[in-house]
């Protein structure tokens, strides 16, 4: 349902405003998902489920040496996923993953509509 590869987002949290997540990378494999990246808080990997039929999700996310931060999603409609992550019950806010699109240059061949 989702594409492997390169990945951006975002998650929120009051405190700390809109904090991006750039450049990181996500597989998914048969209902499975794995990843790594990097963020303001520090290197993390993420591991985690994916119901291929609803497109929903769920992902840990382990900052190198230090906390867990749990994200379960569901698709938004435009190829991204969309949820709430939390640690813990006193810490939660919602995120965004989507996945890199190339963008076009402006030198891509005209492809005729048949």
């Amino acid at each position: 349902m989702y594409p492997s590869g390169e990945w951006e987002g975002f998650w929120y949290q009051a405190a700390y405003d809109r904090q991006s997540m750039t450049g990181f990378r996500l597989d998914f494999t048969g209902g499975r998902i794995t990843g790594r990246g990097r963020d303001v808080v520090g290197r993390f990997t993420f591991a985690g489920e994916c119901d291929d039929e609803t497109g929903s999700v769920r992902l840990v996310k382990q900052y190198v040496g230090r906390h867990q931060v749990v994200y379960v999603g569901r698709p938004d409609g435009e190829g991204s996923i969309q949820g709430t992550w939390s640690i813990g019950r006193d810490w939660t806010g919602p995120f965004l993953l989507r996945p890199v699109v190339p963008r076009p240059t402006g030198d891509e061949p005209i492809a005729e509509i048949g």
